[in-house]
C-alpha cells in the first residue's frame, strides 16, 4: 500500500451545521453533497468529508463512538504566527468554541485549538520547521 491517506472523514451528529461552519464560516467550497448525510470538500492531496454519525454506523454495521476528543485531532497549518491568530479568530467568529488560545508551543511552534461542530478538535498551528508550498501542501524535512 502506498504511504498516503486519501480521505479524512468526520462523523458528526448534524451534517448541515458542520457544513455551514466550513462553507459559510470558513469559506470552504463543497465539491459534492450526494445526500444530506455526506459532504465532500477537495483539499490539498485528498478529500475531507463530513458524514452523519448514524449513516456511518449503518454503512459499517456497528455503532460509531460519540467520543470526539483525545484520540485524534485535525490540524490546519499556517505560514506564520500572525496567520494562526487570524484563522483562529475566523473559526471562533464562525461559531467554533475556543479550546486553547494561540500560544508558543513547547515544540518550537505556535498553536491553538478550536472545537468543530460535532465535537472534533482542530489545531490551528504554525510549525517553523515545515515548508508550506504555494498550493498549501506541506513538505516535511528529510528523515533524520
Amino acid at each position: 500500500m502506498e504511504q498516503r491517506i486519501s480521505m479524512t472523514t468526520l462523523a458528526v451528529p448534524d451534517v448541515a451545521a458542520a457544513r455551514a461552519f466550513f462553507e459559510d464560516g470558513l469559506g470552504w467550497e463543497v465539491n459534492a453533497a450526494p445526500s444530506p448525510d455526506v459532504v465532500f470538500f477537495q483539499i490539498v492531496g485528498g478529500v475531507f468529508a463530513l458524514y452523519s454519525r448514524d449513516a456511518l454506523a449503518r454503512e459499517i454495521g456497528q455503532e460509531v463512538t460519540r467520543e470526539t476528543t483525545g484520540a485524534i485531532t485535525l490540524a490546519w497549518n499556517a505560514r506564520s504566527e500572525k496567520e494562526v491568530d487570524s484563522e483562529f479568530r475566523k473559526a471562533v467568529e464562525a461559531g467554533a468554541p475556543p479550546v486553547k488560545q494561540p500560544e508558543k508551543a513547547f515544540w518550537g511552534g505556535y498553536s491553538s485549538y478550536v472545537e468543530l461542530p460535532g465535537g472534533h478538535l482542530l489545531e490551528i498551528a504554525y510549525n517553523p520547521f515545515w515548508k508550506i508550498e504555494e498550493d498549501g501542501a506541506i513538505t516535511l524535512p528529510p528523515p533524520q
